[in-house]
């Protein structure tokens, strides 16, 4: 009688440690992806903070000396709605002044707004998968004033990080941090 209390009582233990085990580990895959996702989130939100994306080693507020000193000359450069685009691989910055060619901007021209291809920043997918990793936006809206991208607007601190998409089932097609 004595053996088959142990019996019993070894396997109902050997239940209980294999339940916790299968258990345990599914909850902590559910907390891995989680934690994985908190933190590309808290990346991307907190490099927007400091004016910045990822893949792009210049920010906003940058000078023009600054940017030649870290990148070069660009590969292109031209007036645009907001001032003059220096574009290099995968993006591109928007100076404050506008100029004939980009050695007739000031050498203290800051960096107003930056754009860059998906890729570069690592910020892929549509408009659901983007909310999934940074949250949700300040404000969705369709650009009806431009192009019509539908838009997904982070508004962090005094800038705005926009994810721009073709469509509501597009996936990015680029993204843009601006000052507000």
């Amino acid at each position: 009688m004595v053996d088959l209390i142990k019996t019993c009582r070894n396997v109902f233990l050997v239940g209980i440690i294999c339940s916790m085990a299968l258990f345990g580990c599914s909850k902590i895959s559910e907390t891995s992806e989680d934690k994985t996702i908190n933190a590309a989130q808290s990346n991307t939100l907190e490099k927007v903070k400091n004016g910045q994306l990822e893949g792009v080693s210049i920010g906003i507020g940058a000078t023009k000396k600054e940017v030649i000193d870290k990148l070069g000359k660009p590969i292109e450069g031209r007036n645009s709605e907001y001032g003059f685009s220096a574009y290099y691989d995968g993006f591109n910055f928007q100076f404050e002044d506008y100029a004939d060619s980009f050695d007739a901007v000031s050498d203290s021209s800051k960096v107003v707004i930056i754009n860059a291809d998906p890729t570069t920043v690592g910020l892929t997918g549509n408009p659901q998968e983007v909310k999934k990793l940074l949250g949700e936006p300040s404000r969705e809206f369709t650009d009806d004033i431009s192009d019509n991208n539908f838009i997904l607007e982070y508004s962090v601190d005094n800038l705005l990080l926009w994810v721009n998409f073709d469509t509501i089932e597009n996936q990015v097609k680029y993204i843009t941090l601006r000052i507000k």
